[in-house]
C-alpha cells in the first residue's frame, strides 16, 4: 500500500465503497477531504512537534530543580515535592497531547485517502488542491511522529544549555 504522506502522493479513484456509507460526493467533498488531509499530514504533526519540544524543555529542568531542592539546608520540603509533582503532571500532559495529536493526524490522512478514492469528482478536486497554493508543502516529506521523553527518561543532552539553569 502506498503511503499517503509521501511527497507526490495523489488520490486514486477506486469506485464506490458501500462499507463507507453515503458520505458525500463531488467537488465540495474533495475540497473537504483535502482539508482533512492537510490537517492530518501537515498541521497536526507540526503542533505535535511543538508539544514534544515543550515536553523536552520541561523534561530538561527536572535535574536542575531537584539539585536545587536537595542543597543542604534547602529541603526538599513539602512545597518542593509539590512543585516537582506539578512539573511531572505538566510534563505528562504535554507529552500525551503530542502523542495524541500525531495519532489524530495519521487517522485524518487515512480517512481522507480512503474516502477520496470513492468519488471521481472528489479525486479531481483533491488533486487540483494538492497542486495549488500549498503545493510546496507536499514536495517535502511529512514530519516524523514525535517521540517526547517520558518522565524518568535520561535528560536531554544539549551543550548550549546554560549550566544548572536547564534552559
Amino acid at each position: 500500500m502506498v503511503d499517503a504522506t509521501e511527497p507526490g502522493w495523489r488520490p486514486e479513484y477506486r469506485g464506490p465503497d458501500p462499507s463507507l456509507g453515503n458520505v458525500g460526493s463531488g467537488k465540495i467533498f474533495g475540497a473537504n477531504l483535502y482539508d482533512l488531509y492537510r490537517a492530518g499530514r501537515n498541521l497536526l504533526p507540526e503542533l505535535a512537534r511543538n508539544y514534544a519540544e515543550q515536553t523536552t524543555r520541561i523534561h530538561g529542568i527536572t535535574g536542575p530543580m531537584q539539585s536545587q531542592f536537595n542543597l543542604p539546608g534547602r529541603g526538599p520540603t513539602a512545597a518542593h515535592r509539590s512543585l516537582l509533582e506539578l512539573r511531572d503532571e505538566v510534563h505528562e500532559v504535554l507529552r500525551q497531547t503530542s502523542l495524541r495529536m500525531a495519532e489524530v493526524g495519521a487517522a485524518l490522512v487515512l480517512t481522507a485517502e480512503r474516502y477520496t478514492a470513492t468519488d471521481e469528482a472528489a479525486v479531481r478536486e483533491f488533486t487540483r488542491l494538492l497542486g495549488g497554493d500549498d503545493a510546496s508543502d507536499y514536495q517535502r516529506p511529512a514530519l516524523d511522529p514525535p517521540n517526547p521523553p517520558a518522565i524518568g527518561d535520561p535528560p536531554p543532552v544539549d551543550p548550549t544549555r546554560r549550566a544548572g539553569l536547564g534552559i
